[in-house]
């Protein structure tokens, strides 16, 4: 299954731009596939929203 697939079934109103996927600590392409990332049934992709800005 292509991260576009994934992507789909993730509901939650936000842009492409703002989502950022890792598997084991490395970024996961859009083009990625479980078999290039080496992934094992019951492995999971971790989502994270892009932050933006902050305090110094």
């Amino acid at each position: 299954m292509h991260l576009p697939h994934v992507v789909h079934h993730c509901e939650r109103g936000l842009a492409m731009r703002q989502i950022r996927f890792r598997f084991d600590g490395q970024p996961v392409n859009e083009t990625d596939t479980p078999s290039q990332l080496e992934m094992e049934d019951e492995d999971t992709i971790d989502v994270f929203q892009q932050q933006t800005g902050g305090l110094i």
